[in-house]
């Protein structure tokens, strides 16, 4: 069941068995259609019972699945929501922005530097939240937390603020002694600086 933020079921999200499991091109999860009740860009899965929790911890921890959602609340961790697949809209981001400024995205190491990535933190930079970045080994929190839920609540603790994170990416992923990689560095970094909506940390 997928519940809004007072805890009244609004749809169903299913996992896919069978045959139909084997089809590399199909989603793992299906969702209820869109409906005036549901609507994805505007439910954030599990913030029914992570709401007091982020108010308290003044954080709200944004994973992508439903499973990484459940099994972080097993492990200890219960300020935390899922976009259930979908990138952050405006509308999450107002919805949490009652709660708290402070966000800490969950990404694997894959997935880190991606479009739909970049633009999440690239919008909630410039509604002005504060933004950390968790980053994983493992493909998701889920499988963090089979192997070691300890080890997922101190990758939370040791999320890294997101320019930290942009500055550990470019430096990464190209070399900063052609001429190539310091324009390549140039362009992911300026671009996250444009995005802060303060002067002061620009």
């Amino acid at each position: 069941p997928i519940f809004d933020s007072q805890g009244q079921i609004i749809a169903f999200g299913g996992r896919i068995f069978g045959e139909a499991a084997k089809n590399k091109d199909m989603a793992k999860y299906l969702n209820s259609p869109q409906t005036p009740l549901y609507d994805k860009s505007n439910v954030l899965y599990g913030l029914n019972r992570a709401k007091n929790e982020i108010r308290t911890k003044d954080l709200c921890v944004i994973v992508e699945g439903y499973m990484d959602l459940i099994m972080s609340h097993q492990a200890g961790a219960s300020n935390v929501v899922a976009s259930s697949g979908t990138a952050l809209t405006e509308n999450h981001l107002d919805i949490i922005g009652r709660y708290t400024r402070n966000l800490a995205m969950a990404f694997d190491s894959d997935e880190a530097g991606g479009l739909a990535t970049r633009r999440s933190i690239d919008l909630a930079l410039r509604r002005d939240f504060s933004v950390k970045v968790i980053l994983m080994e493992d493909k998701d929190p889920a499988d963090i937390v089979k192997k070691n839920p300890e080890e997922w609540l101190k990758l939370i603790d040791g999320a890294r603020s997101v320019m930290e994170f942009y500055f550990t990416y470019a430096f990464a992923k190209q070399d900063s002694k052609s001429l190539e990689g310091k324009r390549g560095i140039r362009k992911t970094l300026l671009t996250a600086i444009k995005s802060l909506a303060s002067k002061t940390e620009q």
